[in-house]
């Protein structure tokens, strides 16, 4: 039985939240023939995400969720810009996992009231 922790706030972190849940299942799965697939937790947390320039220059972490799970926490070092393609004008978060983040095993649902519709929700930003 995993009990889900509460959101622990830290008010010097600006976090972006992101649902990695298709992009998570194709990499269990296993299933590169997914547009979605990535090849790692972090690749799918990292990768292309729809995120104001303000916001994401902004932002101190980025943490991929899965059914409002934080599984994911990358502290951001740089910002890429997709250039052109099919990802044109999305963010890439560059930086390092951090494995012992408090924020691993929260349920962000203790902080927002829905999840509908969930691809990128923003924290202290």
């Amino acid at each position: 039985l995993n009990i889900m922790k509460q959101f622990p706030f830290d008010t010097t972190d600006r976090l972006i939240f992101v649902n990695i849940g298709t992009s998570y299942k194709a990499m269990m799965e296993n299933d590169t023939t997914s547009p979605l697939y990535r090849s790692s937790l972090k690749e799918c947390t990292e990768k292309f995400w729809r995120v104001a320039d303000d916001k994401a220059y902004n932002a101190t972490h980025v943490l991929g969720c899965v059914n409002g799970i934080v599984v994911e926490v990358i502290k951001i070092d740089n910002v890429e810009i997709v250039q052109d393609g099919e990802y044109r004008n999305r963010k890439i978060f560059i930086g390092k996992e951090v494995p012992s983040s408090p924020y691993i095993d929260t349920d962000i649902r203790s902080i927002f009231d829905t999840l509908a519709n969930f691809n990128t929700k923003y924290y202290n930003l």
